[in-house]
């Protein structure tokens, strides 16, 4: 169970992007486990235990979490896996993200950086379709939050190295929510330019593009009036 293919760098490197994105891991002492665990949607969560399989060489299979997010109307899905390998070489990642960038890079480094973009889209991304009253078409914008700024700007450097796209930050400031908890800053990476929106949905195939967005995004990539924007003219 703890055979980890390391040869196979783009289904290892959409692996970890998602799991910095949304995974966490947990020792066991009582029984030497090393826990492996991510949760999201369930295509997310397939997808990522299909490349899972291929890495460990053993079938992995996502599950239905029956939990607190029942009662919030969520439906939630995780992958657990108790593997040695992969606990170590994501604690040793999340500590020195240089060790991720290098093992992306021993083979096929564009590829494997797409699919670490892929794997952290899939777990922390979102394609938001903004509707206004002032705008015609509704616009597009990719969103990729996270409260960790070294994983982020890692993401952003790789976009603009591979695929020329020019990502913005935006920051939310800490705070402390209505249920008392105490919230991080959290940063926005966010893609606007519709030129850089159609080369990413080109070249990451995300789970985020859900089936009821595509017509929206369809209708404004290939809008070429220029004129988005209702103008308001006031006597």
């Amino acid at each position: 169970m703890n055979k980890l293919l390391m040869e196979n760098t783009t289904e290892l490197s959409y692996i970890l992007g998602a799991l910095l994105g949304d995974g966490c891991i947990y020792h066991w002492k009582k029984n030497n486990s090393y826990l492996v665990h991510i949760l999201g949607e369930d295509e997310f969560t397939q997808k990522y235990a299909q490349k899972l399989s291929i890495c460990i060489d053993k079938k992995i299979n996502n599950h239905f979490y029956k939990s607190k997010y029942l009662k919030l109307g969520c439906k939630v899905w995780f992958v657990s896996i108790n593997h040695e390998k992969l606990f170590f070489l994501f604690k040793s990642i999340r500590e020195d993200l240089t060790i991720v960038l290098n093992l992306m890079k021993k083979d096929r480094f564009r590829e494997n950086a797409l699919q670490f973009i892929e794997g952290f889209f899939d777990a922390e991304g979102c394609v938001k379709i903004i509707k206004e009253p002032v705008r015609i078409i509704p616009k597009i914008c990719l969103d990729i939050c996270c409260t960790n700024f070294e994983v982020l700007e890692l993401i952003r450097k790789l976009l603009l190295e591979h695929l020329g796209i020019e990502a913005r930050y935006s920051i939310q400031k800490a705070y402390t929510s209505k249920d008392g908890h105490p919230r991080k800053t959290s940063y926005h990476l966010r893609i606007y330019r519709k030129e850089y929106i159609r080369k990413f949905l080109d070249n990451i195939n995300t789970t985020k593009l859900k089936l009821e967005k595509i017509n929206y995004i369809k209708n404004w990539l290939n809008n070429k009036d220029k004129k988005e924007i209702i103008t308001l003219y006031h006597s």
